[in-house]
């Protein structure tokens, strides 16, 4: 998952702008939360943000797009009961939110 979003803020990056990525994360007391931010070409959410984690969904003219990474993070993340959720901007970056529920041990 993190190789697949780190490569893909790589490259996805503007052309002529150095790729900037910031993981951070977040944790309260039900859930934690990673956040991968880049500030690469981006996504046009409302034409695009509802096929973004579908299979062989490729929204640039790349050649090396073949539409599966996402579509694995989002089935990975389901099956260990944590959601993924994208921002994003076209030119301004996007930012991918990973949600784990907490586990409770007594």
């Amino acid at each position: 998952m993190f190789l697949n979003l780190i490569t893909n803020s790589i490259k996805y990056a503007i052309p002529g702008i150095p790729p900037i990525i910031r993981i951070s994360s977040q944790k309260d007391k039900d859930t934690s939360r990673l956040l991968f931010t880049d500030n690469g070409i981006g996504f046009d959410m409302g034409k695009n943000g509802s096929k973004i984690f579908t299979l062989n969904q490729v929204f640039t003219d790349q050649s090396n797009s073949n539409g599966v990474g996402l579509y694995l993070v989002k089935n990975y993340m389901n099956s260990v009961g944590g959601t993924i959720n994208v921002t994003s901007e076209v030119n301004a970056g996007s930012t991918f939110c990973l949600t784990f529920r907490n586990q409770n041990v007594n």
